[in-house]
């Protein structure tokens, strides 16, 4: 499949073709995004532009959901069957609107098959109710992000576990975190502590029911199983968490998957009472 790259009010452009102004605030990470998985059509757009519209609101940005959804079905169309691509919705507030696709890295293939995972401390334990921190936004602001990936990598391992100051497992850097114990699965409490609710979590949760509870890094090794949930790993299981084996099931791994990959817009409908619960 090519890349592609289209700027809202301009058209297509190459795909390596600059699309911002050297002053442009998306570049200070003034801006907003989705990342969606196009697997056989677009994987739960509804979901994604729910939480576009959402980043858009917070700052104090108005999108045309149907332009974006139609724009976003026009990229994903050129993808062949069979093949997986990722598909990128980016607001600046400077003006530039684009949408890029892009064939899936190698890389995001293999996580799926597990992750060695350790845990980097990200600070304070709750974050105020302030809208101006856009804790719920899927912001541009990657640099933290990005840095604990590579500080993970400098360590030999794959990813990371952010904790906050009290040691208590929050999330990792570009998924949510999710875990089995006593056959029941669990995330950590995202009120309040600026943990952005994940639209792969939220389809697993749907299915399966999960209940929100704090966890200690410590305590996740003894635990049935450990998933790291994104939009394009989908599930992927944690093998090892500060050097320590987690405990694999890959049955509930294939489970975990087939929601992840195969379901858009939550099409198989939700399990009975499922649902994150506090």
């Amino acid at each position: 499949m090519r890349a592609r790259t289209v700027v809202r009010g301009v058209g297509e452009v190459a795909a390596d073709a600059p699309v911002a102004t050297a002053d442009d605030p998306g570049l200070r990470g003034d801006g907003f995004f989705e990342t969606l998985l196009v697997r056989d059509g677009i994987v739960r757009l509804d979901a994604h532009l729910d939480r576009f519209e959402r980043s858009a609101a917070a700052f104090g940005v108005r999108v045309d959901r149907r332009e974006w959804a139609a724009l976003a079905a026009r990229l994903a169309a050129d993808v062949p069957a069979g093949a997986e691509a990722v598909l990128r919705l980016t607001v600046a507030r400077g003006g530039v609107e684009f949408a890029t696709v892009r064939p899936l890295p190698a890389g995001v293939v293999r996580g799926r098959a597990g992750v060695r995972a350790i845990t980097l401390a990200r600070g304070t334990a709750t974050v105020p109710d302030a809208p101006w921190l856009l804790a719920a936004a899927k912001t541009s602001s990657y640099a933290v992000n990005s840095a604990a990936l590579r500080e993970a990598a400098r360590r030999g391992a794959d990813d990371a576990v952010l904790v906050d100051a009290d040691g208590f497992v929050l999330e990792a850097p570009t998924a949510n975190v999710l875990w089995r114990r006593d056959g029941r699965w669990h995330t950590p409490p995202q009120a309040g502590r600026a943990v952005l609710p994940g639209t792969t979590l939220a389809a697993v949760a749907a299915r399966v029911g999960v209940t929100e509870a704090p966890v200690r890094p410590g305590d996740l090794p003894g635990s049935e199983g450990v998933w790291l949930l994104s939009s394009l790993r989908g599930a992927a299981p944690v093998l090892t968490l500060d050097g320590r084996a987690v405990g694999t099931d890959a049955a509930a791994t294939a489970l975990l998957a087939a929601i992840a990959l195969g379901t858009r817009d939550g099409s198989a409908g939700p399990a009975p009472g499922g649902t994150i619960a506090g």
